[in-house]
């Protein structure tokens, strides 16, 4: 259903010479409405007028360039089956629509019966697509704790509207899209800037930035991860993709970022969310001051928490320096791997470990010193790290959790 301020008085200018009686006929037989329903729209009782009228109208009066002159009257759309609300008119490509479409190819699900889904681990996340549809739709969504898992958020709608705006402007399935998704070829065809908004939807929702300061994306439908490299490429963002998919997968990343290149990598997620957040600390720095030691484990923990394949976290690292005092790497390495009930970690020379001591030393946690460790077999000294853990937590600097 349609409505507009002065839509009403173009459907009847257009409808003045044709005859009614014929025209309420057509409308019965030809959408199986009752007489009363034909008569209404007919002589323009309504404020809101079926699209498939509209279209009619189009039609019978056999005047098909008008059409775009009709569609910048219709200001609100709504739904005739509940729940009944009431949206904005998208009549052209915005960034919010498409950063909209971005999220639900990563992490929608658009059932028969226009039920949309929209999930993620981020609780900020969802936030920004309620934001997002809000500017869009001009309607309130309410986010919801998802039942299958504690640490998942989401919204949840049954709507007609956005349903069709997904599935007939934007091309998205009913149903299971994971190996078929990609790019919507409206947006493809579009301006970059309209295509890096549905890159920041898709990576805000589907990739991780992670404790090595790296940004990876891995998805099941090779298209989409070539879509979203070709506007990462048109962007000037450097970033790597897998030749063959492994595990059925297509990956994408960044390798390790330097400050010049996580500012790139920032357009691409909304501002104020944890991927983005997580980028930002590594431009910017860490900026909360005075806490006491449980606290910053608590929030060092919660801003980097175990990944899944991870053997061990940040706070296991700055739990086992605090304890200690001062460790050298190898030492380090060592007591995480007896903390943790681990046989080896790191490697050789303990490389995994750079990125956790990255961070601690960024917040002004330790410091790092290098000392001499006696001599080697064949000339000089042995020279080693050394990280000193600093009890002035005053002059700590933290992440916003």
């Amino acid at each position: 259903m349609a409505s507009g301020e002065n839509l009403s008085k173009i459907l009847q200018n257009l409808l003045k010479n044709v005859d009614k009686t014929k025209f309420i006929k057509n409308l019965m037989y030809k959408y199986n409405i009752s007489y009363s329903s034909a008569e209404r729209l007919a002589y323009f009782k309504k404020d809101w007028f079926p699209l498939y009228y509209i279209k009619e109208i189009i039609l019978i009066t056999n005047n098909s360039s008008i059409r775009f002159r009709i569609q910048d009257e219709i200001e609100f759309l709504k739904s005739n089956q509940p729940p009944q609300r009431i949206y904005k008119a998208v009549k052209f490509l915005n960034p919010e629509i498409c950063k909209i479409a971005g999220a639900h190819a990563a992490d929608g699900t658009l059932a028969k019966g226009n039920l949309l889904r929209i999930t993620d681990g981020h609780e900020s996340n969802i936030d920004v697509l309620q934001k997002w549809i809000y500017y869009t739709f001009l309607i309130n969504t309410k986010k919801v704790r998802m039942k299958r898992s504690t640490e998942e958020w989401g919204i949840q709608l049954k709507s007609k509207v956005i349903g069709r705006y997904l599935n007939k402007i934007f091309g998205f399935p009913y149903g299971s899209k994971q190996y078929s998704v990609r790019e919507p070829k409206i947006i493809r065809q579009s301006s970059l800037e309209l295509r890096k908004a549905f890159a920041l939807g898709a990576f805000t929702f589907e990739s991780g930035v992670g404790i090595k300061h790296e940004v990876e994306l891995c998805v099941s439908s090779k298209s989409f991860r070539d879509d979203l490299s070709q506007i990462l490429t048109l962007s000037d963002v450097t970033h790597t993709t897998m030749k063959k998919s492994s595990g059925g997968y297509w990956r994408l990343w960044s390798g390790r970022l330097n400050i010049e290149e996580s500012r790139k990598w920032m357009y691409f997620f909304e501002h104020g969310t944890k991927k983005w957040s997580l980028l930002s600390y590594f431009v910017d720095g860490y900026k909360r001051k005075g806490f006491c030691i449980k606290t910053a484990i608590d929030v060092l923990d919660k801003t980097y928490p175990r990944k899944s394949p991870s053997k061990i976290t940040l706070k296991d690292v700055l739990e086992v320096i605090i304890e200690a005092k001062e460790v050298h790497r190898y030492e380090l390495a060592n007591i995480l791997c007896k903390k943790c009930n681990i046989t080896t970690y790191g490697g050789k020379w303990a490389h995994s470990l750079r990125p956790y001591l990255y961070i601690l030393k960024s917040c002004n946690i330790i410091f790092i010193e290098k000392r001499k460790f006696g001599k080697k077999k064949s000339w000089g000294s042995i020279v080693r790290e050394v990280y000193i853990f600093n009890e002035n937590f005053r002059s700590w600097l933290l992440p916003y959790d």
